[in-house]
C-alpha cells in the first residue's frame, strides 16, 4: 500500500505498471481525425505490433500502414526506405490518394536524428497535392513538455491554412477535446445568440471543408494538450485563443463564460444577462440533488484517465456532499493544481493512489462497494458501480454537470461487468 499523500510527497517516479484498463485517446486516434489522411509507421517490428492489433480492433487498419526496419536499417539510416515505402504505398492506393500523410517515426529516431524536415520537402515534392508532417511516437517524452500527444495536435492544425482573401468567419474552434461538445450543451446556444457557431475537427470528412477551421475568429482550448497548437496557430492564422478546460463546478462554469464572453468581444454582457444559462443552471442543481439521493453513502473514486482535471472534479463532488475517498492519478498537472491543494485541506481523508505504481499489482486499494468514475480507478478498486467516460466525454457548462449526474444516478442502478467493458475497449492506439 502506498503512504498517505503528503502534498510535497505525493506521486513517487517509480517502476511503471501498465493496467489493462489503462485506456484513452491514442496518437493513431487522434490522427485519423485529420480528414482524407494516411498513417505510415516506420519503425521496429515489436514497436508496431501494439499499433497494429489496436487498429484491427477499431476499425482503423484501412489507413495505417508500417515500415518496419532492422538493426542494419537504425544504422545506415532509412530515409531513403520511407521515400520508397510512400511511393509503393501510393501505387497500392491508387486510384485513391491521401490528402494528408503522417508519417511517425518511433523513439528510437530521436536518438539517430534523421533529418525530417529534409525528407519532408523531397516527399512534397515528390508527390503534389499531398501535405507531409512527420510526427513521433516516442513514449521517452511523456514526462516532458512535448509528449507525443501534444505534438501530434501541433502536425494537425499546422495543416490549416490562412484564408488568401483574410476572411474571417463567425467561429469558434473547439480544440484539445477529442469529442465534440455534446449538441446539447448550452454552450451552443450562448454562441448561437452571439451569431457563432461552435466548430470541431470531428464534423469534417473532407480536408477542404476541415480548412474552414483557419477562418475561425476564437479558438477554445478545452483540452491542455492542445495549448502549443492555439499558441501556434495566434501568429500563423491569427487566430487569439481562451483556454477554458472543463469544469464540474457551477461558480467555475459561470466564471467560463465570462471569460468566453470577453473574449468575444461581449465584455459588457454577463452569463446572467442570458435567462437559458441561469435555467441550465438550475437544472443542474436539480440533477445534482437527484444523483446525491441515488448515490447515499456510496463511496466514489475518481480517476485521471475520465476527465482531464480529476482533483477538481474531486472537490465538486465533495462540495456537493459526494462521499469521495479516492483520486486514481499518476501526477497533478498545474490546471490542477488548486483543487489539489483545496482536497489537502479540505478533505484530507481523500486517498490519492497512482494506477501505474509498481505496488498497483498488490492491490491494497481494494474498495468494492464504491462508484468509480473512469477504467483505471474501476481496476485498482473493484468497484462494483462504474461511470465509463474518457477525457470528458464531450460533455461542457451546465449540461456537462448535468449529464454527468445523470450518468451516476445510471451507474449505481446496477453492477458493472468491468472485464467485458476492458475487453469492448481494444487496445490504446
Amino acid at each position: 500500500m502506498m503512504p498517505p499523500c503528503k502534498p510535497k510527497f505525493c506521486f513517487e517516479s517509480t517502476l511503471h505498471y501498465s493496467s489493462p484498463a489503462h485506456g484513452d485517446w491514442g496518437i493513431v486516434q487522434i490522427g485519423m481525425m485529420v480528414p482524407e489522411s494516411y498513417q505510415l509507421f516506420v519503425c521496429p517490428s515489436a514497436c508496431g505490433r501494439h499499433a497494429a492489433i489496436g487498429a484491427m480492433q477499431h476499425g482503423l487498419k484501412d489507413r495505417l500502414s508500417f515500415l518496419y526496419v532492422d538493426q542494419s536499417d537504425i544504422i545506415a539510416g532509412y530515409d531513403s526506405l520511407i521515400a520508397d515505402a510512400v511511393d509503393e504505398l501510393f501505387r497500392a492506393l491508387s486510384p485513391w490518394k491521401p490528402r494528408v500523410m503522417l508519417i511517425f517515426v518511433s523513439c528510437l529516431d530521436d536518438l539517430i536524428g534523421t533529418d525530417h524536415e529534409a525528407l519532408m520537402s523531397r516527399l512534397s515534392e515528390a508527390h503534389p497535392g499531398v501535405l507531409f508532417r512527420d510526427c513521433h511516437m516516442n513514449p521517452i517524452s511523456l514526462d516532458s513538455d512535448s509528449p507525443p500527444g501534444v505534438t501530434l495536435q501541433k502536425r494537425i492544425y499546422s495543416l490549416l491554412e490562412a484564408d488568401p482573401e483574410g476572411r474571417r468567419d463567425r467561429a469558434v474552434n473547439c480544440v484539445g477535446n477529442f469529442e465534440a461538445i455534446d449538441p446539447k450543451s448550452e454552450l451552443h446556444g450562448l454562441l448561437g445568440r452571439l451569431g457563432c457557431e461552435a466548430r470541431h475537427i470531428s464534423q469534417y470528412k473532407r480536408f477542404d471543408d476541415f480548412q474552414a477551421m483557419a477562418r475561425g475568429e476564437l479558438n477554445l482550448v478545452i483540452g491542455p494538450g492542445a495549448l502549443p497548437a492555439a499558441r501556434q496557430m495566434e501568429p500563423e492564422l491569427g487566430i487569439p485563443f481562451v483556454f477554458l478546460p472543463v469544469s464540474y463546478r457551477l461558480e467555475q462554469i459561470g466564471r467560463n463564460y465570462e471569460t468566453l464572453l470577453a473574449a468575444l468581444g461581449h465584455a459588457d454582457e454577463a452569463p446572467r444577462d442570458f435567462a437559458f444559462l441561469g435555467q441550465r443552471e438550475e437544472r443542474a442543481k436539480a440533477k445534482i440533488a437527484e444523483a446525491l439521493a441515488a448515490a447515499g453513502d456510496v463511496p466514489i473514486v475518481v480517476d485521471n484517465s475520465a476527465v482531464v482535471k480529476p482533483f477538481e472534479l474531486a472537490r465538486a463532488l465533495v462540495e456537493y456532499g459526494f462521499r469521495v475517498e479516492r483520486v486514481v492519478t499518476g501526477d497533478c498537472p498545474e490546471i490542477d493544481r488548486e483543487a489539489f491543494e483545496w482536497l489537502q485541506e479540505n478533505a484530507p481523508d481523500v486517498r490519492i493512489i497512482q494506477p501505474e505504481h509498481h505496488n498497483s499489482v498488490r492491490f491494497a486499494d481494494r474498495l468494492e462497494e464504491s462508484l468509480a468514475i473512469g477504467l483505471d480507478g474501476a481496476y485498482v478498486t473493484g468497484s462494483k458501480y462504474l461511470l465509463d467516460m474518457i477525457d470528458d466525454s464531450g460533455m461542457y457548462g451546465y449540461c456537462g454537470v448535468e449529464t454527468l449526474m445523470g450518468r451516476i444516478i445510471d451507474a449505481v442502478s446496477r453492477e458493472a461487468d468491468l472485464k467485458a467493458v476492458i475487453d469492448s475497449y481494444g487496445l490504446v492506439v
